[in-house]
């Protein structure tokens, strides 16, 4: 009956009224209504408890439990104390009609038997197991205490029904949210830390809570906690709470316990594009109805700037301010926390860019040159814009804030645009000598037209109609329609000669 030799020498010290010899005294179990207390005894099997069919309460805590026998005639039974155990399974319930109290908790459970007849149940410790999912326990409408926490549950049940609920421990549970809240309007305590627990809100209405314990969550709001008398434990650190949530707690006079430090940082991780002379502007929404703030700006992990203000401005931004930048904000009323936004990650990009570009030849003659219009349509940059045609290897430049020009002689040309902070962009472009045309220069100090650059490599020579050598020099080079002495040649036509080979015609117009 007793095979268990630890249960039998327990029961032989503790309960020697049981006991006949080393025989269990089956006529007395059956009659035994008192206490049975075995914690603690390593006993590993409790075979021939169920002949203690009047036993009042049970506890086995603290042994070596894997499993436990039939209880079903134990009707009587109203405390069942099983915890610290190595228990896989519990045996069937349906018949415990009068069970006030189950504990098993610390053991090895993975599910739990059929509950739903025990409507006398007030108190259910099923903490610390291995349990995914909870029986029916609607019909569980005397619980005061529920503590199944520090189990990995895919899904926890609504506790609407359960609305007698005084404790609820549910941390370390996979939680997502708590369904049927709003119903417990007796609630006194509630253990939810260390879930991914978003949203407590249906505690708003309660107003007998005394005690709330969930950090290590992500509450981003928390219920109305200032209509409830009583309370005096609020444990909300680690979550993603600002001042905003927290300064109103701070006038609860009951409160002893209010832990709130440290929190999730604010806001979200961004990239930032700056364009080089403009306006850096950092700016955050979070706590903005908060007047007493403090803000700690930084780059890397330089101070930059202290304020009361929730903007930091550089103007006229350029390349020392690219880099990572947060702030770190306090309030005098809650000196334990300081908040800090995520990163910024500020890079410069150029003044200004072209949207729409185009460089168009309007027309092209011989004699009069070319004559252009830029059509370009800009994003940034500050006005007013200057606009530059230069021809390569030269230096005649014709500057204007229009980027039309006039008499254009052929050649190949940069093209620039500037704006008032002297950002630039440039483009390369060739005006085309029209056909059968020659050459043409006017170089009378203007400088459309004034010059004619010689790409060619070589000895070269500049003939007039006369067949005189004007001027010699070394190319490739600009001519710039002077004869050797410096001064203008005169109008006519003349001859280009690169080592002794003609290479065209020019005509120079005075």
């Amino acid at each position: 009956m007793i095979t268990d030799v630890n249960f039998r020498n327990k029961l032989i010290s503790s309960y020697p009224s049981v006991m006949t010899g080393i025989q269990l005294n089956i006529a007395a179990a059956h009659g035994f209504t008192n206490d049975l207390i075995l914690t603690g005894a390593n006993i590993s099997n409790l075979d021939g408890i169920q002949f203690f069919t009047s036993v009042y309460k049970i506890d086995a805590s603290f042994n070596n439990l894997t499993s436990l026998p039939s209880i079903s005639t134990l009707t009587q039974l109203k405390y069942l104390y099983v915890n610290f155990n190595q228990l896989t399974s519990l045996p069937n319930l349906n018949n415990q009609l009068s069970l006030i109290e189950l504990q098993a908790s610390n053991n090895a459970l993975t599910s739990v038997p059929n509950l739903s007849q025990l409507l006398n149940l007030n108190i259910l410790f099923l903490t610390n197991n291995n349990i995914t999912n909870l029986p029916d326990i609607s019909t569980l409408i005397n619980l005061k205490s529920l503590i199944i926490g520090n189990n990995p549950f895919t899904t926890l049940p609504d506790f609407s029904p359960n609305n007698q609920l005084l404790e609820l421990h549910v941390h370390q549970t996979n939680s997502t949210q708590i369904k049927g809240l709003s119903q417990l309007t007796k609630l006194t305590k509630l253990y939810c830390w260390n879930n991914s627990i978003t949203d407590l809100s249906d505690l708003s209405s309660n107003t007998t809570l005394t005690g709330l314990f969930a950090f290590s969550n992500k509450l981003n709001q928390l219920p109305t906690l200032t209509n409830k008398p009583n309370l005096n434990s609020v444990e909300i650190a680690d979550n993603y709470l600002t001042f905003e949530d927290l300064l109103p707690l701070a006038g609860i006079t009951t409160l002893s316990d209010f832990s709130y430090s440290p929190q999730d940082s604010v806001g979200i991780h961004t990239n930032v594009s700056v364009r080089e002379y403009s306006t850096l502007a950092l700016s955050f929404i979070e706590d903005a109805a908060i007047t007493n703030n403090t803000y700690t700006w930084y780059k890397g992990n330089q101070i930059i700037s202290t304020n009361q203000t929730q903007a930091l401005n550089i103007p006229k931004a350029s390349k020392n301010n690219e880099g990572a930048y947060y702030v770190k904000y306090t309030n005098p009323i809650l000196p334990a926390l300081t908040l800090t936004h995520r990163i910024w990650d500020v890079i410069l990009i150029p003044c200004f860019d072209i949207q729409s570009y185009s460089f168009n030849i309007l027309s092209n003659e011989c004699s009069l040159g070319a004559t252009v219009h830029a059509n370009i349509v800009l994003n940034g940059g500050t006005a007013p814009y200057s606009y530059k045609l230069t021809q390569l290897n030269t230096t005649d430049t014709l500057t204007n804030n229009t980027g039309d020009y006039n008499q254009i002689a052929p050649g190949n040309y940069s093209f620039i645009i500037r704006d008032s902070n002297n950002c630039t962009i440039e483009r390369t472009e060739k005006i085309i000598k029209p056909a059968k045309c020659d050459p043409v220069i006017t170089p009378n100090g203007d400088i459309l037209m004034s010059s004619y650059f010689i790409e060619q490599t070589g000895d070269t020579k500049i003939i007039d109609l006369q067949g005189k050598t004007i001027l010699q020099f070394k190319s490739p080079a600009v001519w710039y329609g002077t004869k050797a002495d410096g001064t203008l040649a005169d109008a006519g036509f003349y001859v280009i000669i690169v080592n002794d080979k003609k290479i065209t015609n020019i005509t120079v117009i005075r």
